[in-house]
């Protein structure tokens, strides 16, 4: 009697025990579909290997570009819709939508940072795809800085007139205005002019200035003018200023001497004398008798000073006594 209730118990048990995990069984069979569905979602993927893009420092109404990369990290082709940013500071380029991108393929496009004030200015950018995850966003950063501006002094250089093989120097000062200001190059468009400047590049602090020589060497006879610019950082580069000078011929210096005729008869002519001593001695410099009374020395030159005397010479060939000196300075 004893036995029976034991079978019965253990029965019962083994029944339940099948009523109970036997459906299960059957549950997961039937939810499987699911399972391949979930492994279809990982097969197509878009990814950037940084999805934080710090763009630096730039001057206010200067760019700045950047490239960035996505890849289809999944295992089929993947089909990019749509790409925005925000915030006006940053620009999408060379991105051509919509976009077809095969199982592991990449592709590289830029973002551009044109700051409109000075601060620091964030923003990011959506990339929407046919994956199933949401859209991937990367995000960007960057910081204005105020922009300088960059006078040059004198406004226009002059070096006025010049002659042939002379030289000359003119001073030009590059001041920096409101934030300091970096020049990357200066050149000088004729070689009438030379431009002794420091090593380029440089930087110019915020209300500091640098001194820049020009030096003009003539080397032909017309008029030269030449265009002196300055490429930098700064708002108003290129800075371009004029540079004019005027190359004139070698001065010909000359004495023009005139006298009042001798009163004596019969005179054919006068002779001129040059000394360079009050009083002599005199050397004659026409060349043959003068039967004018004006005579004009060409062989004078800048800076000396000369003494004329001149004589009658009669047709017997007999010379007078020397006039009365003069003395001429040549300037």
């Amino acid at each position: 009697m004893s036995f029976l209730p034991r079978i019965t118990y253990w029965i019962f048990v083994s029944l339940v025990f099948v009523s109970v995990f036997a459906p299960a069984g059957l549950a997961l069979a039937e939810n499987q579909p699911v399972g391949t569905s979930s492994s279809a979602t990982a097969r197509t993927q878009l990814t950037c290997a940084a999805t934080k893009l710090e763009l630096g420092e730039v001057a206010v109404g200067q760019t700045r570009d950047r490239l960035i990369t996505i890849t289809n990290s999944g295992t089929a082709r993947l089909i990019v819709l749509s790409a925005a940013s925000t915030g006006s500071e940053f620009g999408l380029n060379g991105l051509d939508l919509p976009l077809a991108l095969a199982a592991g393929e990449s592709f590289t496009f830029g973002v551009t940072f044109a700051p409109r004030k000075s601060g620091r200015v964030d923003g990011s950018i959506s990339i929407v795809s046919e994956a199933p995850t949401q859209a991937l966003t990367i995000q960007l950063s960057g910081t204005g800085s105020a922009t300088g501006q960059l006078q040059v002094t004198p406004a226009a250089i002059d070096f006025g007139d010049a002659s042939l093989g002379s030289t000359g120097t003119q001073s030009v000062q590059l001041t920096a205005i409101g934030a300091n200001v970096t020049v990357s190059s200066a050149t000088i468009s004729s070689e009438n002019f030379q431009l002794e400047a420091p090593s380029l590049p440089f930087t110019i602090p915020a209300g500091y200035s640098v001194p820049f020589t020009v030096t003009f060497v003539p080397h032909d006879s017309d008029s030269s003018s030449a265009v002196l610019s300055f490429v930098s950082d700064a708002s108003n580069s290129p800075n371009e200023q004029v540079v004019t000078l005027r190359i004139v011929g070698p001065v010909q210096h000359k004495v023009q001497l005139s006298w009042k005729a001798s009163t004596s008869k019969h005179i054919l002519g006068y002779n001129i004398y040059r000394g360079n001593r009050s009083g002599g001695p005199y050397q004659k410099i026409n060349g043959v008798l003068d039967p004018n009374t004006k005579f004009t020395d060409l062989t004078v030159a800048a800076g000396h000073k000369y003494y004329y005397v001149a004589t009658a010479v009669n047709w017997k060939k007999i010379e007078s006594i020397h006039s009365k000196q003069i003395q001429v300075v040549i300037p």
